[in-house]
């Protein structure tokens, strides 16, 4: 049986304050905002990060209307993203609003770091060694 062709396309995290949280993702990693979809019942930022483009994934951070609390529940695991040097991206992240739950360590053959964003979302910088 084949299997149709698929692609990942994003990750939705649901935010109290979206603001906030799109200052954070830009700050911390260089997201950008490549379009805002503002309806009725939630406003959603989909973003991107420069060395991606448009062809994703693409991070889209919502908030629904009236903002309300959104609560992360332990259903999920993090947001992944592969760095170049990540005593440096992780230590911007910090500066940027991040919580440090894991400095950076070699696992045996990656190094992996865990982070919390200002939202309470969980995110994982990987750095491939060799």
């Amino acid at each position: 049986m084949d299997i149709p062709t698929t692609r990942l396309a994003f990750f939705k995290l649901n935010v109290a304050d979206i603001e906030k949280a799109r200052t954070f993702w830009e700050g911390a990693f260089g997201f950008h905002v490549t379009r805002t979809y503002d309806e009725d019942s939630f406003i959603e930022h989909i973003m991107a990060l420069p060395s991606q483009g448009e062809a994703g994934p693409s991070l889209m951070l919502v908030q629904m209307k009236p903002a309300r609390d959104m609560p992360v529940g332990p259903g999920h695991g993090p947001v992944g993203l592969v760095c170049d040097d990540i005593a440096a991206s992780h230590a911007h992240a910090v500066e940027a609003g991040a919580q440090a739950l894991m400095d950076p360590v070699d696992v045996g053959g990656v190094i992996v770091s865990m982070l919390k964003s200002p939202q309470g979302h969980e995110i994982e910088l990987v750095q491939p060694l060799g």
